[in-house]
């Protein structure tokens, strides 16, 4: 079975999507058996952190100083080898999101491969404003271009995916955080569930 896409006067036929959904049980069971390094005092996996990093939905959420919920999407996210999570984001349509976090708010950051409906989230008591850095740019440039890719796999027009991922240089603003927690969030029984060893 196919996707048939238009594209101009003649019709391309994607392939379905090849991979199993992901399931919040198998995320836990991972996460209990998982051996290997981990990051951010434990909190992820060097298997969470390449999966952050690997082109995906970057939904962000805080509040604003009355409490109200303040959300905004990312465009990247690199992690260092503490397990430092630094989220680029574009600037100006985030405005309401750079002032939560410039007042101290806590931050949550989900992180969502459309094709396996995998969704992991990151949370922290604060964020922390950083300077645009050398590698934003390119990391956006990067992710963006493989979450893209991904739209078009789940079916999205390649003209949508590429104005919804669409940003300008000089937009890039960045922010920074170390995870307490790390959360299942994939559709499903357990959703919800932190991932902890």
């Amino acid at each position: 079975m196919a996707i048939v896409a238009a594209c101009g006067s003649k019709e391309e036929r994607l392939p379905m999507l090849s991979d199993q959904p992901s399931s919040p049980v198998q995320e836990l069971q991972d996460r209990r058996h998982w051996s290997g390094p981990t990051l951010a005092n434990g909190v992820l996996t060097s298997e969470l952190a390449e999966f952050c990093q690997s082109g995906l939905s970057i939904v962000l959420a805080s509040r604003d100083g009355a409490g109200r919920p303040v959300v905004g999407r990312g465009l990247a996210c690199i992690i260092d080898a503490d397990g430092r999570v630094r989220v680029v984001f574009r600037d100006p349509p985030n405005a309401a999101l750079h002032r939560a976090i410039a007042s101290g708010a806590p931050i949550a950051a989900t992180f969502t491969r459309p094709s396996t409906h995998r969704s992991i989230q990151l949370k922290a008591p604060r964020a922390e404003l950083v300077r645009s850095a050398p590698p934003d740019g390119p990391s956006a440039i990067l992710q963006t271009r493989a979450f893209a890719d991904e739209l078009v796999r789940a079916g999205y027009p390649a003209r949508f995916a590429a104005a919804y991922t669409r940003f300008e240089p000089h937009e890039l603003a960045a922010f920074a955080f170390l995870p307490e927690n790390a959360f299942v969030q994939t559709p499903g029984p357990s959703a919800g569930s932190a991932l902890t060893p």
